[in-house]
C-alpha cells in the first residue's frame, strides 16, 4: 500500500474515524447526544464534500481492487445524503423509543462505508468485504430497540435470509475464481469471454443474480422486506428502502456489464422476467395492506421491479447505455421521495410514541390535525405514483423510455400499467389525510424537532426540484455511467 491509494478512499476514512470517534465519546455522554448527531451528520457532509472534490479524477488502489472515477463518486455522493438524511431525522425518534444511543449513528457510519465500497469495489472480493460491512451493520440496526419482539424478530429475520444470500453470492464468486483463477472484474470478464458462454457461467450467473437479489428485495426473494421494515426503528426503515438497494444496483450493474459481460443474453431475459414478477408482487400486495409501513415496504419492492426493467433494457441495448444512466437518475429521484415519506412516519410516531402504530384508519383527519406533515405526505405519495412536476414522473420516464429504446415497448406497457395501479394505494393515503374523519383523535403534543424538520425540508425540496430542473441530477448520471462505459 503506498500513500496514493489512500486517496480513493478518503470519504470511507472519514466516515470511519467519525464512526470510531462517535463510540469513542459514547461513555462520556449523559442524556444530551448531541456530539454524537453532530459528529455523524458532519462526517457525512465532508465524506460528500470530498467524494464531490475527486470528481473528475480516474485512480485505481490497492492492486485494481478500488477505483476512484465519477461512477464511485455518484453513489457516495447519494449514501452520504442518505445517511445524513436518516441522522437527521432519527434523535427525536429514538428518544421517544428510550434507545438514544451513540452506536446507532456509528452503525450508521459503517453502513455507508459499506455501500461505498461495493459502488467502487473493482474486484469480487473487495465488493465481498463492502457487502458484509453493510450486511452486518444493518443487522443489528434492524433490531436497535431490542426490548421490542418486533424489533427483534426484523432482525433475527434479516440476518437469517442475508446469511443466506451472503453464502450464495459467495458460492457463485467462488465459481466465478475457479473458472477464471482472478476476482478482478475486468480480467475475469475477458476469461470468461474468451472460454465462452457455458454451465458453469450460466450457474455462477444465477447464484450472483439470486444473492444480490435478497439484498435489494427482488421478487421471489423479498419475503424479508415487509417484517423487517416494520420491526425496524422507522428511521432505520427509511435507510434500508434506499441506501441498501441503491448500493446492490450499484454493484449489480458493474458486476453483470464486466464479470459476466459474456452471460449478457442470459441475465437481460433473467431481468425481464424477474422485474415483471417483482412489479407484480410489489403492487398487488400493496394493494391490500391497511399498515402504511408495510405499504411502503412493498412499494418499495415493486420500485425494484422498475429498476429491474431498466437492468434487463441495459442488457439488450448493446452499447447504448441511456439504461444504465437511467436507472442511476431513478436511485437519486427514489432515496429522496421514500426517505421523505419515512421521514413523516417518524414524526406522527414520535407524536404517540405508545400508541401509534402506522395505520391508515390513523392518518384520518391528519390534514387537519397538522397540515404540512399532510401536504408533504402528499407530495411524496404524489412523487411514488409519478405525478408530472415531481422527481417521481421524470424517474419514471426516463427509465421507461430507456426501456421501449430497447425495444422493450411491451415490458414498458407492463411498467406503467403496474405504476397506474400503485396510484391506488399512495391516493388512498390522502384521501385518508384529507376527506376521512377520524376514528379517535390524536392530540400533538409537542413541535417538531428541528433535524427531522430540516431532514423533511430537503426531502420535499429535492423533490421538487428534480421534478422541475432534472438536468443536473442527469448530467451526473451520464458523467458517472454513460461516460464510464462509453
Amino acid at each position: 500500500m503506498t500513500p496514493q491509494d489512500l486517496i480513493p478512499i478518503i470519504p470511507e476514512l472519514i466516515l470511519v474515524l467519525a464512526g470510531l470517534l462517535v463510540l469513542v465519546v459514547e461513555p462520556f455522554l449523559k442524556a444530551d447526544k448531541t456530539a454524537n448527531v453532530a459528529i455523524a451528520l458532519t462526517a457525512l457532509l465532508i465524506s460528500g464534500a470530498a467524494a464531490v472534490g475527486l470528481s473528475g479524477r480516474e485512480q485505481a488502489a490497492f492492486t485494481d481492487m478500488i477505483v476512484l472515477n465519477d461512477y464511485a463518486v455518484f453513489f457516495k455522493v447519494l449514501f452520504a445524503a442518505a445517511g445524513a438524511l436518516t441522522v437527521l431525522m432519527s434523535p427525536r425518534y429514538l428518544e421517544a423509543s428510550g434507545r438514544h444511543m451513540g452506536e446507532y449513528y456509528a452503525l450508521i457510519l459503517f453502513a455507508v462505508v459499506g455501500m461505498d465500497l461495493m459502488a467502487a469495489s473493482r474486484d469480487l472480493i473487495a465488493f465481498y468485504v463492502g457487502l458484509e460491512l453493510m450486511a452486518v451493520s444493518s443487522y443489528l440496526l434492524a433490531g436497535f430497540l431490542r426490548y421490542q419482539v418486533r424489533s427483534n424478530e426484523a432482525a433475527m429475520k434479516y440476518f437469517l435470509t442475508g446469511a443466506f444470500a451472503s453464502a450464495i453470492t459467495l458460492y457463485g464468486i467462488s465459481l466465478v475464481y475457479g473458472m477464471a483463477g482472478t476476482t478482478n472484474y475486468e480480467q475475469v470478464g475477458a476469461t470468461l469471454l474468451a472460454g465462452g458462454d457455458g454451465l458453469g457461467v450460466a450457474l455462477a450467473t444465477a447464484l450472483v443474480l439470486v444473492g444480490m437479489g435478497f439484498k435489494v428485495s427482488m421478487a421471489p426473494f423479498h419475503m424479508w422486506t415487509p417484517d423487517v421494515y416494520q420491526g425496524a426503528p422507522t428511521p432505520v426503515a427509511a435507510f434500508f428502502s434506499v441506501g441498501p438497494k441503491a448500493a446492490g444496483f450499484a454493484a449489480m450493474l458493474m458486476v453483470f456489464l464486466t464479470v459476466f459481460e459474456v452471460s449478457r443474453s442470459t441475465w437481460s431475459v433473467l431481468f425481464i422476467v424477474l422485474a415483471v414478477l417483482t412489479m407484480f408482487v410489489g403492487n398487488a400486495f400493496a394493494l391490500t395492506q391497511k399498515n402504511i409501513k408495510r405499504m411502503l415496504a412493498y412499494s418499495s419492492i415493486a420500485h425494484v421491479g422498475y429498476l429491474l426493467a431498466g437492468l434487463g433494457a441495459l442488457g439488450r441495448a448493446g452499447t447504448d447505455y441511456f439504461a444504465g444512466e437511467a436507472v442511476l437518475f431513478y436511485l437519486a429521484a427514489y432515496t429522496f421521495m421514500n426517505l421523505g415519506a419515512f421521514g413523516i412516519l417518524a414524526y406522527l410516531k414520535t407524536q404517540q410514541p405508545a400508541t401509534f402504530s402506522y395505520s391508515l384508519a390513523e392518518f384520518a383527519g391528519l390534514g387537519r390535525r397538522s397540515p404540512w406533515a399532510a401536504v408533504l405526505m402528499g407530495l411524496f405519495m404524489f412523487s411514488l405514483t409519478g405525478m408530472p412536476g415531481t422527481a417521481g414522473f421524470v424517474g419514471k420516464f426516463y427509465l421507461f423510455s430507456s426501456v421501449v429504446k430497447a425495444d422493450l415497448a411491451w415490458l414498458a406497457v407492463i411498467a406503467v400499467l403496474f405504476s397506474a395501479v400503485s396510484a391506488y394505494y399512495y391516493l388512498r393515503v390522502i384521501v385518508y389525510m384529507f376527506f376521512r374523519e377520524p376514528e379517535v383523535e390524536y392530540a400533538t403534543k409537542e413541535p417538531i424537532s428541528g433535524p427531522l424538520a430540516a431532514s423533511l425540508a430537503l426531502s420535499a425540496a429535492a423533490v421538487v426540484v428534480i421534478g422541475l430542473l432534472p438536468s443536473w441530477v442527469l448530467d451526473a448520471a451520464q458523467a458517472s455511467f454513460g461516460n464510464f462505459f462509453g
